[in-house]
């Protein structure tokens, strides 16, 4: 769900997305297994160039967070691999149309 900071429930919401209607956080997903694979699909709304800032559970290649796609009504999506106690980065598809 859209909020200042997005929660997520990895045990519920392994495959799951949100339409950021402003600059957000996303928080370190509770109840994830070890070995879990969780994707995100992260969409601007119409107005476009929202901002997401990781929690520092995720780690993203060369400890880089991503820069989201700006354009309105786009959308990126992330999966990540729970390793015991960090969200691994596995794959991003960035800059999809998604209608």
């Amino acid at each position: 769900t859209d909020g200042a900071t997005i929660n997520w429930n990895a045990e519920t919401q392994d495959v799951c997305k949100v339409t950021l209607g402003g600059n957000r956080a996303v928080a370190a997903p509770t109840n994830g297994t070890t070995g879990q694979f969780i994707s995100i699909l992260v969409i601007q709304d119409g107005t476009g160039s929202r901002t997401l800032t990781w929690n520092a559970v995720y780690e993203f290649k060369d400890d880089t967070a991503p820069t989201l796609t700006t354009t309105a009504s786009k959308g990126d999506v992330f999966v990540f691999r729970y390793n015991g106690s960090k969200w691994l980065e596995m794959g991003r598809n960035t800059n999809l149309t998604l209608s």
